[in-house]
C-alpha cells in the first residue's frame, strides 16, 4: 500500500464506487471511522476532479483538508473495495500520520478488517505506534492484534509472534517491539 496523490485518489475512490455495493460500503465505513463524515464525493472542480467531503459545514472540503488520518484511511478503504482483496501489505503505516490520530487509524482499521474480511499486514519502526494500535486493539473485543518481531540470529532472521499478553508484558517493563 502506497502514498496516493489527490489525483491518483480519485481514481481510486472511482473504482471502489463502481463495485457493487462498493460506495454505500465505502461511506457506511468511513462514517464509523469519523463520524463528522455524512459524505464522500468525487467533484469536478475547477482544478480538476478532487475527492471532497460533507463534515456538516456549509461547504464540501477536499479530502485534504479533513486530515491525513482520514486521507489515509480513505486510500485504505478505496483500496481494499476497488481491489477486492483478501490481504493487505502496509509498510510503515506511521509514515506522514501525526501521533495524536495513530490510534484513530488503527481504530478505523480494525473497522474495515472486521466488516470486509481483510487481513492487514502492517510495518513500523515506531514504539509509539504500536502502543496506539495495542490501545485501539484493547478497546476490541476480541482482541485480535498480533506483533511478528523479527530479530538476527546467527546468520539468520527469526521472527515470534506476540499475543495481547506479551504485547503488554513489553510495553509495561519498556522493551522495543519494533
Amino acid at each position: 500500500m502506497q502514498h496516493r496523490d489527490p489525483q491518483s485518489l480519485v481514481s481510486l475512490v472511482g473504482k471502489a464506487y463502481r463495485k457493487r455495493g462498493g460506495e454505500e460500503t465505502f461511506q457506511k465505513l468511513l462514517a464509523k471511522i469519523d463520524s463528522r463524515i455524512k459524505k464522500v464525493r468525487i467533484d469536478p472542480g475547477e482544478d480538476g476532479n478532487q475527492v471532497v467531503v460533507d463534515i456538516g459545514l456549509s461547504e464540501l472540503l477536499p479530502l485534504a483538508q479533513v486530515g491525513q488520518g482520514v486521507y489515509r484511511l480513505t486510500t485504505i478503504l478505496a483500496d481494499i473495495i476497488g481491489e477486492k482483496t483478501d490481504v493487505l501489505l502496509i509498510d510503515e503505516i506511521e509514515n506522514g500520520l501525526h501521533h495524536s490520530v495513530q490510534k484513530q487509524v488503527w481504530i478505523g482499521l480494525a473497522e474495515v478488517a472486521k466488516e470486509l474480511n481483510v487481513q492487514i499486514f502492517a510495518t513500523t519502526h515506531s514504539g509509539e505506534c504500536l502502543q496506539a494500535a495495542h490501545n485501539a486493539f484493547d478497546e476490541r473485543q476480541p482482541y485480535d492484534f498480533r506483533v511478528v518481531q523479527l530479530f538476527r540470529s546467527e546468520d539468520s532472521v527469526q521472527g515470534r509472534l506476540l499475543d495481547k499478553k506479551h504485547i503488554e508484558a513489553a510495553i509495561t517493563a519498556d522493551i522495543e517491539l519494533r
